[in-house]
């Protein structure tokens, strides 16, 4: 009795540790069925903007994992912009717009 009262609180704790990883690596706020935009730099490095932090007077954003604030690098690209849904980052030779969802994301009513 002992011995499956252990295996079954095994086996309820292995479901619940992958519940968490799972969920872990799905943002909430995400629109449903829509994933971030990325961009492939002209090195081939892939950028993707994944949070956009709103503080007192403080703008931090994520890209690919990593915090920046503002006039920070990442690469050879400083972050010189940060809007509400998208950021822009400048080299000395390009300007690109990350933006936190894929522009076709659908706006629907509900109707009472």
């Amino acid at each position: 009795m002992f011995k499956l009262v252990c295996i079954l609180l095994s086996f309820c704790a292995v479901i619940l540790i992958t519940n968490q990883v799972s969920a872990a690596k799905v943002d909430p706020t995400r629109p449903f069925g829509h994933s971030a935009s990325s961009t492939v730099t002209p090195g081939g490095k892939k950028m993707v903007l994944q949070s956009i932090i709103h503080g007192e007077g403080i703008q931090t954003v994520v890209i690919s994992g990593k915090v920046l604030k503002m006039l920070d690098y990442i690469g050879d690209y400083q972050l010189t912009e940060v809007n509400k849904q998208s950021v822009i980052l400048r080299s000395k030779t390009q300007r690109l717009k990350l933006t936190v969802f894929k522009g076709s994301v659908i706006k629907s009513s509900i109707a009472k």
